[in-house]
């Protein structure tokens, strides 16, 4: 049901003049993959390369079983697809969370990167993470970038008058935030 929502996670936007943009899938996982790996010694380099790989591999695999599949067009999904796009989903899983063992083992934090848990009806509890508050982060982060980021925020905060003091961002420490 949320295949269209995956064809808009690899779909390349923002294009100009018939240049191929970035689709969110290589913007917010694969180029950050990249950088990390670059970043590290050499003995870890190669693996996280080849996880990175695997990744990239499989993300290729979810397009193309998901092609054609948008969200506002009703369309009827090929039964084939569905595996497909399942097995090309849990391919990518192993891949991501081979790259956060090795993240762990390389900088000596054990289970610092929770790895995601395979698909079922306890997915989310194993995971550890909330949705909601995960939303929440995002959107107060959004809010602060667009009045200009913490710094300029603290600015045109001090300029207003108000009796309601908080963070002019309202974005809550990280700590909080990634030790729930």
């Amino acid at each position: 049901d949320e295949f269209g929502a995956v064809s808009d996670l690899v779909a390349s936007k923002g294009a100009r003049g018939g240049q191929g943009g970035a689709s969110r899938i290589e913007r917010e996982y694969v180029n950050p993959m990249r950088i990390v790996g670059l970043s590290m010694p050499p003995e870890y380099a190669d693996d996280i390369r080849d996880t990175q790989f695997a990744f990239e591999k499989a993300m290729s695999k979810l397009t193309k079983a998901t092609n054609g599949i948008r969200r506002d067009l009703p369309v009827e999904i090929d039964a084939s697809a569905v595996p497909k796009a399942q097995a090309a989903w849990e391919e990518g899983r192993v891949a991501f969370n081979s790259f956060f063992a090795i993240l762990n083992t390389a900088t000596g934090l054990k289970d610092e990167l929770t790895l995601m848990p395979p698909a079922g009806p306890n997915q989310i509890k194993e995971y550890g993470r909330n949705i909601r508050r995960y939303n929440e982060f995002m959107k107060k982060t959004k809010l602060c970038q667009n009045r200009g980021g913490p710094t300029l925020s603290a600015a045109w905060g001090q300029l207003m008058v108000s009796g309601y003091l908080q963070d002019s961002c309202g974005v809550e420490p990280l700590e909080g935030y990634f030790f729930q």
